[in-house]
């Protein structure tokens, strides 16, 4: 139930940006965007910097609610995109990767404990992005390899899988 209802706020917001539609290409209307990111490991805002035409800095804001887990992250990444695989009428589709590094802190409250933790890591993004022509609005899907360099008490390094889909709105 949940998940879909991030669904139908999420193309809510598409809904609500399409009115807005400007003649151009893609990031006619600016360089910075801010919207949203759903995926895990949470849901949150999402921002976008294009330093030049191939190179932006993504930051992500997630939060997680769910069950005995509380927590926040912050995520900060370099991305160099890469020539447009396709240009549909309606799209420019790109891809992009970067390097890039995660900070995130939690508790967790379960039956018989307390837990609180920071964990600090690297991460490289690797996704395809749609930027559309009409509306100042671009749609990523994201595959996000992390390497978690320190955990939850002395653990040890740890290596995850991320996904990410981002939708921001360009200014």
């Amino acid at each position: 139930m949940r998940r879909s209802a991030q669904l139908v706020l999420i193309l809510g917001l598409v809904a609500s940006f399409s009115g807005m539609a400007r003649a151009g290409g893609e990031r006619s209307a600016g360089r910075f965007g801010a919207g949203l990111q759903v995926g895990y490991p949470g849901n949150g805002l999402s921002f976008n910097y294009f330093l030049s035409d191939s190179a932006s800095l993504q930051v992500g804001a997630p939060l997680w609610l769910e069950g005995d887990w509380r927590g926040a992250a912050a995520r900060v990444d370099l991305l160099w995109w890469q020539a447009p695989l396709a240009r549909p009428e309606f799209a420019e589709v790109s891809w992009y990767f970067g390097p890039g590094g995660y900070i995130v802190s939690f508790d967790w409250k379960g039956k018989s404990s307390e837990d609180s933790n920071i964990g600090l890591g690297a991460e490289f993004p690797v996704g395809v992005g749609f930027f559309f022509t009409k509306v100042p609005l671009d749609l990523n899907v994201e595959f996000v390899p992390l390497l978690q360099l320190h955990g939850p008490g002395d653990s040890p390094m740890d290596f995850a899988i991320a996904g990410v889909v981002n939708s921001r709105y360009y200014f």
